[in-house]
C-alpha cells in the first residue's frame, strides 16, 4: 500500500482513507509508525493529518509508539502546523513512555500551547501537561497551578480535560 497516497485521498471529512492505512499497518506498528511520522513531517496539511490520525488510532488500540518514535511524536509537536494534526499527537501523549530528555521541551511546548486560540489544543494541552507530572513528579506543583490559573478562566470544554487530567493525577 502506498501510504502516502492513500493520505492524500482524504477529502478533508471522511476519515475512510485514514482508516485503511491503520488497518493495512495493524499487526507491524514497528515498521509503520516511524514511516507514518516521517510523514507527518511533511508541509502537506493532508499527511500531517493523516499520518498522526492513524498513529493515535493505533496507540488507542495498544500500539503506542515507543522508544525514538515516542520521542518523534514530541518533537513533532513543534513541527506540525495543521490544527488537526497537533490535536492527534497531544491525544498520543497518554499513550507513551515520555522520553527524559524529550520532558523539558514538552514542558516548553505544553505550556506555549496553553494559549492557543484554539479550545481543543488549549484543552490536550492541559490533559499532556497532567501526563507529563504524572512521568515527572517534580513538576506536579507546577501544573497544579497551571491548572488552578485555568480553572478561573477557561472554557468549560477545557475545564472538563482539565478535571480528568487533575483525577489521573490523584
Amino acid at each position: 500500500m502506498d501510504i502516502a497516497a492513500a493520505l492524500r485521498s482524504y477529502d478533508g471529512k471522511r476519515v475512510a482513507p485514514f482508516r485503511a492505512v491503520a488497518e493495512a499497518v495493524r499487526g507491524a506498528p514497528e515498521s509503520a509508525v516511524p514511516e507514518l511520522l516521517d510523514l507527518a513531517a511533511s508541509d502537506e496539511a493532508a499527511l500531517q493529518v493523516g499520518a498522526t490520525w492513524v498513529v493515535k488510532y493505533l496507540a488507542e488500540r495498544g500500539e503506542a509508539p515507543n522508544g525514538e518514535s515516542a520521542a518523534q511524536v514530541i518533537d513533532l509537536l513543534d513541527r506540525v502546523e495543521a490544527p488537526d494534526a497537533v490535536l492527534h499527537l497531544l491525544q498520543i501523549l497518554p499513550y507513551i513512555a515520555i522520553p527524559s530528555g524529550r520532558m523539558a521541551a514538552l514542558n516548553r511546548t505544553l505550556e506555549r500551547m496553553i494559549h492557543s486560540r484554539r479550545a481543543f489544543i488549549r484543552a490536550w494541552a492541559y490533559n499532556g501537561l497532567g501526563v507529563l507530572a504524572m512521568a515527572e513528579p517534580g513538576l506536579r506543583g507546577e501544573v497544579e497551578a497551571l491548572f488552578d490559573a485555568a480553572e478561573a478562566r477557561e472554557s468549560a470544554s477545557v475545564k472538563v480535560r482539565i478535571r480528568r487530567a487533575r483525577a489521573r493525577l490523584g
